[in-house]
């Protein structure tokens, strides 16, 4: 855990006039200011065991609210946990806002959030219901402030954003060309969130709209098969090549994509979720042998004699697991989601056409 991190999370709380204070209680920061208490731990790694730890932690300490910031990603059934027992969580996304807000919030002299009077909170997509509920408001000048701070966050090395001097580097949100580049093997997303919230029509037409991009893990594999199966005086010629890609969480089979994944997919600096894959590899080989032989079977029907009776017989020309050449890796397919109160949409952000079936297990990603 660096100390440079610690020291940015209580530059943030102090700008909001939290005392922030050291370790206390298996806690690394202790934020707190009347009617507001919020528990801090800086995981590299987090797991629900670690959800469960701080929840038991903060219950004993008279209403502090639990917070949780990682570098790394939230795997959903951490973020689930944390819904449940009302942990907050900080992906370095989340991180980048608040450090961002915090930024602005020293900007900006015409408002004191914690006056008696706060200033309305604007009603973007930008502030998030986690700065609401711990700020009582955002700053109402930031969007004004953004641009001149955007400048010079072009010039700085991204990934110098937790150390605190990179301060005016925060902003770079605002600069729809910067690029987060994933470390996973992915199709390209081709389609951009612009292009994803048009295609998603009234459900996007909302204020409370919301759009993220989703990477959803496949087994893709390609095949190819050559033989002859004979029965008594009949050959049989079995053969095909294909390529297909089985979901790795819900199971359902589609073609393949014809362009070739990438390693280190990039992304416009927007939120993003990696599915975990549920499916493993050899149960994806089981599944696509058995759909390939299925799929290259032949039913043949045949006449011939015995003595003086004639008769007809059929007869099923199977292809064996051994007469099948496989290749198969996991891959990553983005999709964009578009969710309001009007509705939800998934869009294969490759060739932007919307999905006729969940990408995942049916729940919506959160």
């Amino acid at each position: 855990m660096s100390n440079n991190l610690l020291d940015v999370i209580a530059e943030i709380f102090s700008t909001y006039n939290y005392s922030v204070s050291a370790k206390k209680k298996n806690f690394d920061l202790f934020a707190e200011k009347p009617n507001n208490c919020v528990a801090i731990k800086v995981l590299d790694t987090p797991s629900t065991d670690d959800i469960k730890a701080i929840a038991d932690g903060i219950s004993n300490d008279g209403g502090a609210k639990g917070l949780i910031v990682s570098m790394a990603f939230f795997p959903e059934d951490v973020k689930k946990a944390a819904k449940q027992k009302d942990i907050m969580i900080w992906d370095r996304p989340e991180l980048e806002k608040q450090i961002g807000k915090a930024v602005l919030m020293r900007l900006d002299i015409i408002h004191d959030p914690f006056s008696s009077e706060p200033a309305p909170v604007p009603q973007k997509k930008d502030i998030s219901a986690l700065t609401q509920d711990l700020y009582g408001g955002a700053p109402a000048e930031e969007n004004k402030a953004a641009p001149a701070t955007a400048k010079a966050a072009k010039a700085e090395p991204q990934q110098k954003i937790v150390e605190p001097e990179e301060g005016p580097l925060i902003a770079e949100a605002a600069e729809q060309d910067e690029q987060i580049k994933l470390p996973i093997r992915a199709i390209p997303a081709k389609v951009k969130s612009s292009d994803a919230l048009k295609i998603a029509g009234n459900i996007a037409r909302a204020e409370d709209v919301e759009v993220a991009i989703a990477f959803i893990p496949y087994w893709k594999y390609n095949y190819s098969l050559d033989v002859i199966s004979r029965y008594k005086d009949v050959s049989v010629p079995l053969s095909g090549k294909g390529s297909k890609m089985i979901n790795a969480i819900n199971k359902n089979v589609d073609n393949a994509p014809t362009v070739k994944p990438v390693d280190g997919v990039e992304i416009p600096e927007t939120p993003y979720n990696i599915q975990q894959a549920v499916l493993t590899e050899d149960e994806a080989k089981a599944m696509a042998l058995k759909a390939i032989i299925q799929d290259h079977s032949k039913e043949v029907r045949f006449k011939g004699t015995q003595g003086e009776a004639a008769f007809v017989e059929h007869k099923r020309f199977t292809p064996k697991n051994s007469d099948i050449n496989m290749t198969m890796e996991m891959i990553y397919m983005p999709f964009w989601t578009v969710r309001s109160h009007k509705g939800y949409m998934e869009i294969n952000a490759y060739d932007g056409k919307p999905t006729q079936a969940p990408i995942d297990d049916g729940a919506e990603i959160l």
